[in-house]
């Protein structure tokens, strides 16, 4: 039984290496690439949240910490969305380091508030049946990878 944490935290670490994969890329096919890997990752991750972890967040937290989480997903994908706009544009960098920013806030408190609450409220089988729906979740987003991860597989430069 695969702990939730840890599989989150994996997640939040391979997007924070493809952040600064992105920031030290240069105009060109290799940036395009490395958005696109990026837009993949940060996507599928943030439904799976959506769908497995926030609801329980709402049940048994604090319907508004839920709502801020999801918030602040929105404001990823703004910044995705600018981040795709800018590719080739000067603005880039500081794009990526807006979106850098937010993300950073958002993993801190994720890993440091809302899943240890979670965690602290949920049953040791709830958390277990939640570990292996986020395990479950992730082999299916991974599927056309072989990482195993829910992050897709990546070509390295």
């Amino acid at each position: 039984m695969p702990d939730p944490m840890t599989l989150l935290k994996a997640d939040h670490r391979e997007a924070k290496k493809m952040l600064q994969e992105l920031a030290d890329s240069r105009e060109g096919g290799a940036r395009d690439r490395l958005l696109t890997e990026l837009e993949a990752a940060l996507s599928t991750h943030m439904a799976i949240e959506e769908e497995l972890v926030y609801p329980l967040v709402a049940n048994d937290l604090d319907r508004e910490q839920a709502e801020e989480a999801e918030v602040e997903h929105g404001l990823a994908r703004d910044g995705l969305a600018k981040l795709r706009e800018l590719v080739e544009a000067p603005g880039f960098g500081a794009a990526v380091e807006m979106l850098r920013a937010g993300l950073q806030h958002h993993i801190r408190e994720e890993e440091t508030e809302l899943l240890p609450e979670l965690k602290a409220k949920m049953e040791r089988e709830e958390w277990a049946a939640l570990g292996d729906a986020l395990a479950e979740a992730k082999g299916a987003g991974a599927s056309a990878g072989s990482n195993g991860s829910r992050m897709p597989a990546r070509s390295h430069r």
